[in-house]
């Protein structure tokens, strides 16, 4: 699916934030590459960044799709940040 729309248009924003106080986040724009190199590892460290543990329901079931998986490599051309956490603090 999004695969599939990158490798006909690579342009692509993107938005990194938390949804929940202190908000803080990142947003831009960029241009994708799709690669199928290196998907295992990759996504093993995002496994282990994200959730911590690597034998969850979540990552058994990415996992079991590795075949089918893509990373997307994005080279920024335009970033926003914004930090309101030093207003936030009581």
């Amino acid at each position: 699916m999004l695969a599939r729309r990158l490798g006909k248009d690579d342009r692509i924003g993107f938005e990194v934030a938390a949804d929940a106080p202190p908000y803080r986040g990142v947003r831009g724009t960029g241009v994708a590459s799709l690669s199928t190199d290196e998907v295992e590892p990759t996504l093993r460290r995002l496994i282990e960044r994200y959730q911590g543990d690597d034998r969850t329901d979540l990552s058994d079931w990415l996992m079991s799709r590795i075949d089918s998986e893509v990373a997307i490599t994005i080279v920024p051309s335009t970033l926003a940040s914004w930090d309101y956490s030093p207003r936030m603090t009581i």
